[in-house]
């Protein structure tokens, strides 16, 4: 008799909701940042960005953010003669 085994495939990650050059800002408040990188790590589940915003003194900083704890920047876009 001939057993057949079968793995179960790992789900690969999922797509990434935000992308390189999007402007996003903690859910919780904060400044506006841009993303730099977005993608999966080794040591945690879902989807991570690096994001960069410049602080009050002008310092460029760099953190990495859980995609979930992010959202986008809403901008009033201006018409060009506004």
């Amino acid at each position: 008799m001939r057993l057949s085994t079968r793995l179960a495939k790992p789900a690969g990650p999922a797509t990434p909701t935000y992308r390189v050059g999007d402007v996003l800002k903690l859910k919780s408040g904060g400044c506006a940042m841009t993303v730099a990188w977005s993608g999966p790590v080794l040591f945690a589940s879902g989807n991570w960005l690096i994001c960069q915003w410049f602080a009050e003194t002008g310092e460029l900083m760099q953190e990495m953010f859980p995609e979930e704890t992010l959202e986008r920047v809403r901008t009033r876009l201006r018409h060009i003669g506004q």
